[in-house]
């Protein structure tokens, strides 16, 4: 077996892909685990900048991958290449963690597409023998979720206000008027809650709770997933803890 260069137990490679669903609390496993004395190097997708942004979590993920030694945040901007997914195939890291992952991250992996941060960052960690902790978001039939900030527009339709208190407080242009109506333009939302402290009639909420489905194909591609050599996949973020420290 070749002998790996540099290999550290204090550094892991976190992926974030799109996904809110156990993004949370992938977040707080990362900062546990930054407690602990680990470094984190994270790779995240273009669809993962954006949902950790509309959560409210971007100031948090920053704390974390803060742009020091081995903890860098990889995104698509610092080059199609992803030269730092180098690290994995020379064995300078520990473990690679993807959590949360889509399933069209997964569906990747599994026909061997790199294309993005993440999925090159699997591609080198498996040829260079690197174990792959993944947390798929379509690992059970049916699953309860979070929203990002939404408005219920039946709130609104309800009170129709002259002045709509949340459209002054959105400091990016997020909340909008549809129809007279409230509406929040995901792809401008810092994820701040300035909306839901500002109005008065609690039309505006966050993380709420709702349930979704995986499809068949979803499923089988995490059957798939298993059956990949060096591969762990496991239901809940926090069960990386024991992982990492086995």
């Amino acid at each position: 077996m070749p002998r790996k260069l540099g290999q550290s137990q204090s550094r892991l490679a976190w992926c974030i892909t799109g996904a809110g669903h156990h993004l949370f609390e992938s977040i707080e496993v990362m900062e546990e685990l930054l407690a602990k004395g680990h470094k984190i190097t994270v790779f995240i997708s273009q669809a993962g900048l954006e949902v950790v942004r509309m959560y409210g979590l971007e100031k948090r993920l920053k704390a974390i991958a803060n742009g020091s030694y081995y903890r860098e945040l990889v995104t698509p901007g610092d080059g199609a290449s992803c030269s730092k997914a180098g690290r994995l195939l020379i064995g300078m890291y520990r473990v690679l963690i993807v959590s949360p992952a889509t399933t069209n991250t997964i569906a990747k992996i599994v026909r061997g597409i790199a294309d993005t941060p993440p999925t090159i960052a699997v591609a080198q960690a498996l040829k260079g023998g690197i174990k792959v902790i993944v947390v798929p978001t379509d690992i059970e039939p049916e699953y309860e979720t979070e929203t990002p900030h939404i408005v219920d527009r039946a709130i609104c339709e309800k009170y129709k206000c002259s002045e709509c208190k949340p459209l002054l407080s959105c400091p990016t242009g997020a909340f909008e008027l549809i129809e007279q109506l409230g509406h929040i333009n995901l792809s401008k939302c810092i994820g701040c809650s300035a909306c839901i402290n500002a109005c008065p009639k609690g039309a505006v909420k966050f993380r709420v709770k709702v349930k979704a489905k995986s499809s068949p194909i979803d499923l089988e591609n995490v059957e798939r997933l298993m059956s990949i050599k060096n591969v762990v996949v496991l239901r809940r973020p926090r069960e990386v803890l024991r992982e990492v420290e086995a």
